[in-house]
């Protein structure tokens, strides 16, 4: 470690932190708990706007009759890239609490 590296790790030291990664790791976690909340924001919103939860959403679709199809394909379509960024979100979550757990 170079001088000027070791005066940056001093910095975050002195704020707290143990070192610049765990800085970035508990940062990155703040980021994606954010990023989690207004997707679930966003899920929850389609689950109101139907009464329902998106498998039976997806079951029912053609029943579905309070909005129009094109309504309702935009809102599917939505609805599963929520769905899908809300489990990648979760996956990376995973990451970085393995990774803030102290090592033995």
């Amino acid at each position: 470690m170079t001088v000027e590296q070791a005066s940056i790790e001093q910095v975050f030291q002195k704020a707290g932190y143990s070192s610049s990664t765990d800085y970035t790791i508990k940062k990155m976690q703040e980021e994606l708990l954010r990023e989690l909340k207004v997707c679930s924001d966003r899920i929850d919103a389609f689950e109101a706007k139907y009464g329902m939860r998106y498998e039976e959403f997806d079951k029912r679709f053609n029943e579905v009759t309070q909005v129009g199809l094109f309504e309702r394909e935009d809102d599917i379509m939505d609805w599963r890239a929520e769905l899908i960024e809300l489990r990648g979100i979760e996956k990376r979550l995973t990451i970085i609490a393995q990774r803030l757990v102290p090592e033995s």
